[in-house]
C-alpha cells in the first residue's frame, strides 16, 4: 500500500500600499492604483463647490479634480505647506482625480492575511467620511502603528456624493 503525502498549499498574497498621513494618522492605497505623487499644488478653485473640492490641478497638460481628503474625513482644514502632496490615481481607477494629503510616507508591504476587514465588526469607522461614504478596505497592525487602508476606486466612484458636482 502506497501512502501519498498531502501537502497543504499555503498561498500568501503580498500587497503593497503607498502610505500617507492625514492629521498624523497613517493611511494607504494600493500602489497599483497610484499614477504619481506630485509636489506641485497650484490649483484653480471651483467657486460654489463644496469645501472638500479644492479645485482643478493641471499636471503636464492633464486636468485633474483635486479633493482635500482631510476635509472629506471631517478633519479641520490645514494650510498647504512644504510637506503637502497630491496623489494622482491611475486612469483605470476612475475619473482624472487627485487627493491632497498632509505628507507622504513609505511604501508598505503587507501580507493580505494581516488585513482586518473592520466592516464586518462595525458600521461606522475611519475610512468613512462624514457624508457616510464608505471608502475603507480594512486596517493592518504594523510594528508601531495602525495602517488604515482605503479603496481608491470607491473613493473616486463616490465623487458624485458632492451635490454641486453632479
Amino acid at each position: 500500500m502506497q501512502v501519498v503525502e498531502q501537502k497543504e498549499s499555503i498561498e500568501t498574497t503580498i500587497r503593497r500600499f503607498s502610505t500617507f498621513r492625514i492629521s498624523k494618522r497613517l493611511y494607504g492605497v494600493d500602489i497599483q492604483d497610484v499614477k504619481e505623487i506630485n509636489t506641485e499644488i497650484n490649483f484653480t478653485p471651483i467657486f460654489h463647490a463644496p469645501r472638500e473640492v479644492k479645485g482643478y490641478i493641471n499636471i503636464r497638460g492633464q486636468v485633474h479634480l483635486l479633493l482635500d481628503l482631510r476635509l472629506i474625513f471631517g478633519f479641520e482644514a490645514k494650510e498647504i505647506d512644504r510637506s503637502s502632496r497630491v496623489v494622482i490615481f491611475m486612469p483605470e481607477v476612475g475619473d482624472p482625480c487627485g487627493i491632497l494629503i498632509d505628507s507622504i510616507d513609505d511604501v508598505v508591504t503587507v501580507d493580505d492575511k494581516l488585513i482586518e476587514n473592520r466592516r464586518q465588526n462595525q458600521k461606522a469607522h475611519e475610512g468613512s467620511n462624514r457624508r457616510g461614504v464608505d471608502v475603507g478596505e480594512g486596517v493592518c497592525k504594523l510594528e508601531n502603528e495602525l495602517l488604515i487602508i482605503l479603496n481608491a476606486r470607491k473613493l473616486l466612484n463616490n465623487i458624485g456624493k458632492f451635490d454641486s458636482l453632479r
